[in-house]
């Protein structure tokens, strides 16, 4: 289930989003001259189903406690507290979701603990939140 949940993730990032100062802004693979004139073709997912196809390869079973935490693949990130290790802890959800969770950012924890960072293609970056004695959780 959690890797439909990142595989989604990934797919629902084709729009340009900010949160904070953080603007993200998809991978430019797709040329499109005229977004009007896009119609009902769907060809532009195209290129974002393969990135979630080669991401969910690359999370092993190994790494069942990951989930994709890049900042640049987040929304509305408030940050709400401090995990016991020294982890700011932020509320935001996923670009393209309405779902709100809580969680580490993949920035923090690259220069906090850099060995539970697992990169992913296009320079994405999923947290092993196994290594970090913590879990995502969904805010209802």
């Amino acid at each position: 289930m959690k890797r439909i949940l990142i595989a989604t993730a990934i797919v629902l990032t084709a729009f340009q989003a900010t949160a904070g100062s953080v603007t993200y802004e998809p991978p430019a693979v797709v040329a499109i001259e005229s977004p009007e004139r896009m119609g009902g073709s769907g060809a532009w997912i195209i290129p974002l189903v393969i990135l979630a196809v080669v991401a969910l390869a690359v999370l092993t079973e190994e790494e069942e406690e990951a989930a994709i935490s890049d900042s640049r693949l987040k929304a509305d990130i408030d940050r709400v507290g401090m995990a016991a290790n020294g982890l700011p802890l932020y509320s935001f959800r996923y670009i393209g979701q309405t779902q709100v969770h809580t969680g580490v950012m993949a920035q923090d924890v690259l220069a906090h603990t850099p060995e539970a960072i697992i990169m992913l293609p296009g320079g994405y970056m999923a947290v092993n939140y196994g290594m970090l004695g913590l879990s995502m959780e969904a805010v209802n």
